[in-house]
């Protein structure tokens, strides 16, 4: 049987692992809204192009009117398809630290609860409280954790949908301009 000593290094470097697991988490995910970041950039510059080309080669007010609209359309994508990926990414980031904490959680109260197996004769008053509440504060985790995801679910869906009505509104602003 392994020391108290042991178990609680044991423990320690568990938690130290998994906070290093749930820093990397975080980093990828900032790498991947970057990378996003870049494309986007990298599309509205070609787009930008093309549409100085039309401006360029425009002869009448009404094809400069035209194109300013596109322009106007093309932006307003741009800046909707940049929130919603920073919305997307924070929530799948904010879901990914709640399932790793769970874990974490997880592995802590079954590192103490194998400690306190090992508790002296006459501790198990003491044992029992320490083990209960030990699962209230697991299960407490996992239902905070559910909340999360569905908290995160439901706002994807909301931005969505707002992107929807936003895209719809901007068309049919642009059909009565034309």
């Amino acid at each position: 049987m392994t020391s108290p000593q042991e178990q609680f290094i044991a423990l320690y470097r568990g938690n130290l692992e998994s906070m290093v697991s749930m820093t990397r988490s975080v980093l990828d995910e900032a790498e991947r809204l970057r990378t996003r970041q870049l494309e986007a950039i990298r599309e509205a510059l070609a787009e930008n192009e093309e549409l100085a080309r039309q401006i360029a080669a425009a002869e009448t007010v009404e094809q400069l009117f035209a194109v300013q609209s596109r322009i106007a359309n093309h932006q307003v994508d741009v800046a909707l398809g940049y929130w919603v990926r920073l919305f997307e990414a924070a929530s799948h980031t904010q879901v990914r630290g709640i399932r790793q904490l769970e874990e974490q959680a997880a592995r802590f109260t079954e590192g103490v609860s194998t400690m306190l197996d090992g508790a002296p004769a006459g501790a198990e008053p003491m044992v029992n409280t320490m083990k209960a509440f030990l699962q209230a504060a697991r299960a407490a985790c996992g239902i905070g954790a559910q909340a999360t995801e569905q908290a995160a679910r439901m706002t994807e869906a909301q931005i969505v949908t707002a992107t929807a009505g936003i895209r719809e509104a901007v068309a049919n602003a642009s059909r009565k301009v034309a």
